[in-house]
């Protein structure tokens, strides 16, 4: 939509997400069409080799040249960074943005300037429109900055003017997008209108049940709540029908709600790379540079070792050097996420700086033993033990097989290709991982009919409809299968079913032109008008097209439908 030129987003609501990374995508499909998968992939492979150099001059400036080196090359081999960095999501693009909107802020605080603070803001202010949840530590570094320009004992215009330079450059980023939602969207909305369910998914009662919400029908079930409940057909009326039922269950179970913050609090310490729709593990069978940089084996390296040296690096800091600037963020950015939910993603912001930390702790060490103070080594050793502990304490196992969502996208993926064999053996295995997951089911049964296993197909479509008999897609393809075997008048029954369900979801492929047809080879004409009346009302313009159709006797045949694939569901993210 963005590339064909609908920059604006015209027609369509607030935006759900935050919107750079998108817009990242347009411009690279509008450059580069034929091109696009290795576009995306080398501007991400060149943020994240920028991203080392960030964490090296970070390093070098928070501590020394000796940490800042070890940061990097850290970083360089750091396995969830190079995954993410093939990975169409904004991971990599948010992480380095929050680096560099870092290593701009202090250089600025080093030698202020009002142009310097509100470059540092306009970053951040992109980093925000990437990753949302970094909006906390731009708040709070604002805050900062008073407390650091005033510690320099600059007059008080500075200690005015300077902060207030990085929040124009926060608002001259955000404003535009604000002011989108609002004109052409319809809805006051400061970035994405997302918060409040992604916040219920992470606070409620069933939280391993809602964090694990897989994208397509499970996903729009978990909408369609709201819109039961309180008529809420806008996504931002639903997300707010979300946000309000998470408050409701911090304030009716507080104890239960703190219990949870807990366990959320060693999930983004743990060293477990947690995937969201997907087990990152699954991808090392493919490459041995991941099988090298991502593994559990008694520890879940790399963050399991990464996150203990990190945290006593940390403490070695505060005890070392005042309060600073990336101590802040690392506080800020992983409360912002405790407050939500866990995945390895939306942790990978803040690693770079862990990697810093990390370095300082190991550089601490050996300078210690190098001066023969063994019981500072002692304790240091002891602290990183118990971290490593903490860490890596009920690890789930590493899980080689992949998990249904893992098979049920490689089956998604062949199927687009073609290869409708090796896609229906994908579907197999998603099924057998999740024989609760009706979308693999559903798509099991399309590569079925498509090959001509007809009658596997006709019980998989039925099976799909006794849990999901609103699933008007269900009802065409079973309908369309039973064409297949020329058994019109249970097609007949499964395009009425579907009609009756829902009439708006039925247009002119798929398919008021199947059931007109199917009525006007049984003779049934008042039946055909019928339709084309309800057409009409849904519908009108395909109406038209189909009354043109009928008025000629030339309505299509759908002779194709025998070959063609039904409709494959492919939920977006």
């Amino acid at each position: 939509d963005l590339a064909a030129g609908n920059w604006l987003g015209q027609g369509r609501e607030a935006f759900w997400q935050p919107p750079l990374y998108p817009y990242v995508l347009g411009l690279l499909y509008a450059l580069s069409p034929d091109l696009f998968f290795y576009a995306v992939r080398f501007f991400q492979a060149l943020c994240g080799a920028l991203l080392c150099v960030l964490t090296w001059s970070l390093g070098r400036q928070l501590f020394n040249p000796a940490v800042g080196a070890a940061a990097a090359c850290a970083a360089a081999l750091y396995g969830p960074l190079i995954f993410f960095d093939g990975e169409i999501l904004p991971a990599t693009l948010g992480t380095f943005l929050n680096m560099a909107g870092l290593a701009l802020l202090l250089r600025a605080l080093r030698r202020p300037s009002f142009l310097r603070f509100a470059g540092a803001g306009l970053v951040f202010g992109l980093a925000v429109l990437t990753v949302a949840t970094v909006l906390s530590f731009a708040l709070g570094a604002a805050i900062y900055i008073c407390y650091a320009i005033r510690k320099q004992n600059r007059p008080l215009l500075e200690q005015l003017r300077l902060p207030s330079a990085f929040l124009l450059g926060l608002l001259l980023a955000i404003a535009p997008v604000t002011l989108r939602n609002y004109a052409i969207g319809g809805d006051a909305v400061l970035i994405s209108s997302n918060a409040g369910i992604n916040f219920y998914l992470g606070n409620n009662p069933d939280y391993q049940r809602t964090v694990n919400i897989r994208p397509g029908w499970e996903w729009y079930e978990l909408l369609n709540r709201a819109k039961v409940e309180a008529q809420a057909e806008r996504l931002v009326q639903q997300s707010d029908f979300y946000m309000d039922k998470a408050r409701e269950y911090i304030v009716a179970q507080p104890i239960d709600y703190l219990i949870l913050l807990a366990q959320k609090t060693h999930l983004f310490w743990q060293g477990d790379e947690i995937g969201r729709n997907q087990d990152l593990y699954f991808w090392r069978r493919y490459t041995a540079i991941l099988s090298a940089t991502m593994w559990k084996w008694g520890i879940a390296f790399p963050f399991g070792l990464i996150g203990p040296l990190a945290l006593v690096g940390l403490a070695l800091a505060i005890r070392h050097r005042a309060f600073s600037l990336p101590l802040l963020f690392v506080v800020l950015y992983s409360l912002s996420v405790i407050a939500f939910f866990i995945t390895a993603r939306y942790r990978l912001p803040v690693i770079p700086l862990l990697l810093v930390y990390a370095a300082y702790g190991g550089y601490c060490a050996v300078n210690v033993l190098r001066q023969r103070r063994f019981s500072a080594a002692t304790a240091m050793a002891a602290g990183v033990v118990f971290c490593m502990v903490f860490a890596n304490v009920d690890l789930a196992p590493m899980n080689m097989e992949g998990d249904a969502a893992v098979h049920y996208n490689l089956g998604n993926a062949y199927a687009k290709e073609g290869e409708l064999e090796r896609a229906q053996a994908a579907f197999e295995r998603a099924v057998h991982f999740d024989s609760a997951y009706w979308q693999a089911w559903y798509n099991l049964a399309s590569v079925q009919a498509a090959q001509g296993q007809t009658s596997a197909a006709i019980p998989t479509f039925q099976r799909v409809l006794r849990v999901y008999p609103q699933r008007v897609m269900v009802w065409i393809s079973l309908a369309r299968a039973h064409r297949q075997l020329g058994e019109n008048d249970q097609a007949l029954k499964a395009y009425e079913t579907a009609l009756r369900r829902n009439p708006s979801a039925f247009n002119f492929y798929g398919s008021y032109s199947e059931l007109i047809d199917l009525y006007l080879q049984q003779d049934q004409a008042p039946k055909a008008e019928r339709v084309l009346e309800i057409a009409s009302k849904y519908h009108p313009a395909e109406a038209q097209r189909l009354r043109d159709l009928y008025g000629k006797g030339a309505l299509p045949q759908n002779k194709a439908v025998e070959q063609q694939l039904p409709f494959l569901y492919i939920p977006g993210r």
